[in-house]
């Protein structure tokens, strides 16, 4: 991929953030969340900054709809990890749905053991 081609794929990602939640590469979380879910955003977050990924944590999109709790801005792959608990399939794909299309969704539970692997996109959960 050429780098312009993949500096316009790398902003149009971007762009899908509202201005003022991006916050390269740190940790967000909310009050409301579990101790599980935001130790599981950590992990992914702690492999994401060893493999020089660009992420933001608890990104609203310009559409005001949704909030990703980990969105990854890259040319070849621009992805959205969701962590869940509780959430039934219809309420995930109801968060999924509000995400912007340009995103790959990957749900990511936070009480099942974690491994690397498990950021590789999976159609069931």
């Amino acid at each position: 991929m050429k780098y312009r081609e993949k500096f316009s794929k790398e902003r149009e990602a971007r762009e899908k953030i509202r201005v003022s939640n991006r916050n390269r590469d740190c940790l967000r979380w909310s009050s409301g969340e579990s101790n599980a879910h935001i130790q599981r955003k950590l992990d992914i977050c702690k492999i994401l900054k060893k493999q020089g990924k660009e992420f933001y944590t608890e990104c609203i999109f310009d559409n005001g709809e949704g909030r990703a709790d980990i969105c990854v801005v890259e040319a070849e792959n621009p992805r959205i990890y969701e962590i869940y608990e509780t959430e039934t399939k219809e309420s995930l794909e109801v968060k999924k749905a509000k995400y912007p299309d340009i995103f790959e969704i990957i749900f990511v539970s936070a009480s099942e053991k974690f491994k690397e692997e498990d950021l590789e996109w999976k159609e069931e959960y």
